[in-house]
């Protein structure tokens, strides 16, 4: 039991720490705006649209939205928490 302890507050101190915040932080702003990109340039409906000249462009920065975002805050993710330094190997 006292394994599992000090592991559960291994993990909070390390949720704690400002870097892992930051990181979180940047993740979820990151979800949002791409989001809110996505949501305001999904396609007009079934009707179609007068000017289709201006559809594809619209389509293609919803296509890149709605990749990035889940792509953008994954990656954010990644590189913050790679780039923090282990401070594990340290308190051994």
């Amino acid at each position: 039991m006292a394994f599992k302890s000090r592991v559960f507050d291994d993990l909070l101190h390390f949720a704690a720490t400002s870097r892992t915040r930051s990181t979180v932080t940047l993740a979820a702003v990151s979800f949002a705006v791409c989001h809110l990109v996505a949501m305001g340039s999904a396609s007009a409906g079934a009707g179609g649209s007068a000017d289709s000249g201006a559809d594809i462009p619209r389509q293609l920065i919803h296509f890149v939205a709605e990749l990035c975002r889940f792509a953008l805050p994954l990656g954010v993710m990644v590189v913050g928490l790679i780039s923090a330094p282990s401070k594990q190997s340290t308190e051994l």
